[in-house]
């Protein structure tokens, strides 16, 4: 009895006081964390390959119209990785699919802040800033998606390209309308 105690005293000593060299570690990871350099997977020892996982099962959902069930996986997923673009851009998604345009344009802002290089994000921010009338922000937008892919072959840039015909389009529409007003 007496030598189970003394083991589990033991064991408890471990936990708490570490040896020196897991005490500095612990520090350096704690201290990245709180400079942001790794994200709270990578502090919990989450891989990449369990949060591509559970990206996917978000993705699933979202293609399959169950958006709340996406929205809380993405939710929890940019808990525990904020720096990764494409968890931020589904989370722009699921918010557009729910009619929530300022936040789906916050998380599309995130995702390009994060990668000033995902094409979708832009188009899909300058949609929503189309769709609102706001012209200008809508046609920076599509300019940069345009040219990050310049050769044409991008979906997303083709479709920034007929979306500045859309642009042209509304904007027609409205003198046409200002116009009639006027009279």
């Amino acid at each position: 009895m007496a030598e189970e105690q003394k083991t589990e005293q033991q064991r408890q000593t471990q936990i708490i006081d570490p040896t020196p060299f897991r005490r500095k570690h612990l520090t350096e990871v704690l201290y990245a964390f709180l400079d942001d350099k790794i994200s709270l997977a990578e502090l919990k020892g989450i891989s990449r390959d369990q949060l591509f996982q559970l990206s996917e099962a978000g993705y699933v959902r979202f293609k399959h119209g169950r958006l709340e069930e996406a929205e809380k996986i993405f939710q929890a997923l940019i808990l525990l990785d904020h720096r990764n673009a494409y968890f931020h851009a589904m989370m722009g998604a699921v918010h557009q699919k729910l009619n929530r345009p300022i936040e789906s344009i916050m998380e599309y802002s995130q995702s390009v802040k994060i990668n000033p290089k995902d094409i979708a994000s832009f188009v899909n921010r300058g949609e929503l800033y189309l769709r609102h009338k706001n012209y200008r922000k809508a046609a920076e937008d599509f300019r940069s998606a345009i040219l990050l892919d310049m050769s044409g072959a991008n979906l997303w840039a083709n479709r920034a390209r007929s979306l500045v015909i859309a642009i042209k389009r509304s904007m027609d529409a409205d003198t046409s309308r200002k116009s009639l007003r006027g009279r």
